[in-house]
């Protein structure tokens, strides 16, 4: 079964600070408007450190090419990487791990 989600702008639903996020969110993959500090920020990635940014930059480009429709995969590799990614990224930002950790780690994970 297909399901289309309907955004509901009304007055009440829009005062909402997380319906405004969401729109926006919507608004850049739409327009195709999407920059890398704007793929980190859909995220809410923005504020981690350069460093850890560097090692998923080229994985949040293709996710953002992907939701664009640009492409589409199913490869199991794909799929490892980015639950990697969401793995080292929750990991560093609960205090689990280092910066420098979670960077060898993603970094060492493309290889």
């Amino acid at each position: 079964m297909n399901t289309a989600l309907t955004l509901d702008n009304t007055a009440e639903n829009l005062k909402s600070p997380e319906s405004g996020e969401n729109i926006r969110r919507i608004s850049l993959i739409t327009g195709n408007q999407i920059t890398n500090v704007d793929v980190f920020a859909l995220f809410g990635w923005n504020d981690l450190p350069e460093q850890l940014k560097d090692a998923i930059r080229s994985d949040l480009e293709a996710y953002r090419d992907e939701l664009l429709g640009l492409y589409s995969t199913c490869d199991n590799g794909v799929k490892n990487r980015r639950k990697s990614v969401s793995y080292w990224i929750r990991a560093y930002r609960d205090g689990i791990c280092s910066e420098q950790t979670a960077a060898a780690a993603l970094s060492s994970s493309l290889a």
